[in-house]
C-alpha cells in the first residue's frame, strides 16, 4: 500500500515537471511570438507611412501633371492669337507697300506735270517778250508815219502796238504764274514721294515684325505640345505611383494584420503557459 502511494506521488511530481517544462516552453514560444509580431506590425506602420509618402508624391505629380496641361492650352491659345496677329499684320504690311508704290508712282506723275508746265512757263515768256518786240517796232513805225504825215496810217500802227503790248504784258504774267504753279507741283510731287517712302518703310516694318510674331508663334506652339506631353507623362507616372502607393499600404496593412494576430497568440500562449505554471505548483 505505502509502495503504491510513492509511485502514484512520483507520477504526479513527473507531470508536474512536465507541465511546469511545457508551461516554459510555451513562455518562451509566447515571448518570440510577441516580438515577431510586434516588428511585423512596425514593419507594417512603416510601410502605410510609405504607402502615404509615395501617395503625397503622387498627388504632387498629378498636380503638376495637370498644371503643366493647363498651360499648354493657355500657351497654344497664345500661340493661336499670335499667329492671327501675325496674319492681319502681314496683310496691312502688303497694303502699306502697294499703297506706297502707287503714292510713289503718282509722285512720279506730279514731277513729269511739273516738268511740262515749267517748260510752257519758259515758251511762254519767250513768246510775250517777242510780242514786246513786236509791239515795240510797230510803235516806232507809228512815230514814223506820224512824222511822214500819214497819221491814219500811223494811229492804226499805234494802236496795233498797244494790243500787242498788252498781249506781251498778259502773257508774261501768265507764264509767271505758271511758273509758281510748276514750283507747286514740284514740291507737291516732293512731299507725296516723302508720304509714299514713308507708306513702303512702314509696310516693310510691319512685315518684319509679321516674321517675327509668325517665329513666336510657332516657337510657343512647341513649346504648348512638349509642355503638353510632359504633363500627360507625370499624370500617367501619378497614376502608377498611386497605384504602387495603394499596394504599398495593402501590404502594410497585412502585415499589421498578421502582426497583431501573431502578438494575439502570444498573449493567449502566455495565459496558457501562466495556467499550465499553476497547475504544476
Amino acid at each position: 500500500m505505502t509502495n503504491e502511494k510513492t509511485t502514484k506521488s512520483k507520477r504526479v511530481s513527473i507531470s508536474k515537471r512536465k507541465l511546469a517544462n511545457t508551461a516554459g516552453e510555451m513562455e518562451d514560444a509566447a515571448v518570440v511570438a510577441a516580438t515577431v509580431g510586434t516588428l511585423e506590425a512596425v514593419h507594417g506602420a512603416e510601410r502605410l507611412k510609405t504607402a502615404g509618402e509615395i501617395a503625397d508624391a503622387g498627388s504632387v505629380l498629378l498636380a503638376k501633371g495637370a498644371s503643366d496641361i493647363t498651360q499648354a492650352a493657355d500657351e497654344q491659345v497664345m500661340s493661336d492669337r499670335m499667329a492671327i496677329l501675325s496674319q492681319a499684320v502681314a496683310i496691312a504690311g502688303i497694303a502699306d507697300v502697294a499703297q506706297g508704290a502707287e503714292i510713289l508712282a503718282g509722285s512720279e506723275d506730279v514731277g513729269v506735270m511739273s516738268a511740262l508746265v515749267g517748260m510752257m512757263s519758259v515758251e511762254d515768256i519767250e513768246h510775250g517778250l517777242e510780242l514786246a518786240r513786236l509791239s515795240g517796232e510797230l510803235q516806232t513805225a507809228s512815230e514814223m508815219l506820224q512824222a511822214l504825215k500819214m497819221p491814219v496810217l500811223s494811229t492804226l500802227l499805234a494802236e496795233r502796238a498797244a494790243r500787242l503790248h498788252e498781249m506781251s504784258v498778259e502773257q508774261i504774267r501768265r507764264a509767271i504764274s505758271t511758273d509758281g504753279i510748276s514750283q507747286v507741283l514740284a514740291t507737291a510731287g516732293k512731299r507725296i514721294g516723302t508720304l509714299g517712302e514713308n507708306e513702303v518703310q512702314e509696310g516693310m516694318a510691319r512685315l518684319t515684325f509679321s516674321e517675327a510674331a509668325s517665329e513666336e508663334s510657332e516657337a510657343m506652339s512647341k513649346a504648348s505640345e512638349n509642355l503638353a506631353v510632359k504633363g500627360i507623362e507625370e499624370m500617367v507616372i501619378a497614376g502608377e505611383v498611386t497605384q504602387a502607393a495603394r499596394a504599398e499600404a495593402i501590404e502594410g496593412v497585412a502585415e499589421i494584420s498578421g502582426g497583431s494576430a501573431v502578438v494575439g497568440a502570444a498573449l493567449a500562449m502566455d495565459e496558457m503557459a501562466d495556467t499550465l505554471k499553476e497547475k504544476s505548483e
